[in-house]
């Protein structure tokens, strides 16, 4: 029997997202506390030392902190794999999945920080670098065998998920030239774990959460109207 799990998070953090679906992958209950990012209460910081989501309460009395510590916690605990076994096919996954960190994270300055359109085009090439390593894996073999979904599916669902968002906001194909990964997007959205990972209307407020910031794609989005796109990334 597993503990008593409380996940805290926030309705659009990519982090919380990926915990969430290694939990419904492996269907584990847990309870659900959103917060808001712009108000923290002042209760996180007893159980996270960072003040980030997400975190996860583990008997009421126990925290653990950091997407990546947080997931293989639970491979740990349920001790069912969410990467290959094979030794090589792991580590492989591995590095790629330090790849979707740094996009995750090149993704969030375009968020957060790009000023100008200049700094965009920068972030824009460094992120387009790494998409392109992905893509030569992705053409080259399956990263998971049919039917199988992982955690680098969950890592890279939560990268490409915003991607309509920012093409529309920045007025550029972030998949332009890699048909495979825009495929790959495409058929993550549909599985059912993926898509209920985050409320139907993700894009929407995500729109809105992004036009409060201060940026050159906060300042686009903040004049263009509404993005009504469905959060399953086929619809556009």
């Amino acid at each position: 029997m597993y503990p008593h799990f409380r996940l805290v998070g926030h309705r659009l953090c990519p982090y919380v997202q990926r915990v969430s679906m290694v939990m419904a992958a492996r269907s584990i209950d847990h309870e659900r506390v959103d917060i808001s990012l712009e108000n923290k209460p002042d209760w996180l910081f007893d159980i996270s030392p960072t003040g980030k989501v997400p975190v996860l309460v583990v008997d009421h009395g126990r925290f653990l902190f950091e997407a990546a510590a947080i997931c293989e916690y639970l491979d740990d605990l349920t001790g069912k794999m969410l990467l290959p076994r094979d030794p090589y096919e792991r580590g492989l996954h591995r590095g790629l999945i330090a790849l979707g960190e740094q996009i995750l994270s090149l993704t969030a300055m375009l968020i957060y920080q790009a000023p100008t359109e200049d700094t965009v085009d920068a972030t824009v090439a460094q992120i387009t670098q790494r998409l392109e390593i992905l893509a030569d894996h992705v053409e080259t073999k399956p990263l998971q065998a049919p039917g199988r979904i992982g955690l680098l599916d969950f890592v890279f669902a939560t990268a490409f998920r915003p991607f309509p968002l920012l093409s529309v906001g920045l007025n550029r194909d972030l998949y332009a030239g890699m048909d495979c990964l825009k495929d790959w997007s495409i058929k993550l959205s549909g599985h059912d774990i993926i898509q209920n990972a985050v409320p139907r209307s993700y894009l929407a407020e995500m729109q809105k959460f992004i036009a409060t910031k201060e940026g050159y794609l906060a300042r686009r989005l903040a004049v263009l109207p509404p993005v009504h796109l469905a959060y399953r990334q086929d619809a556009g």
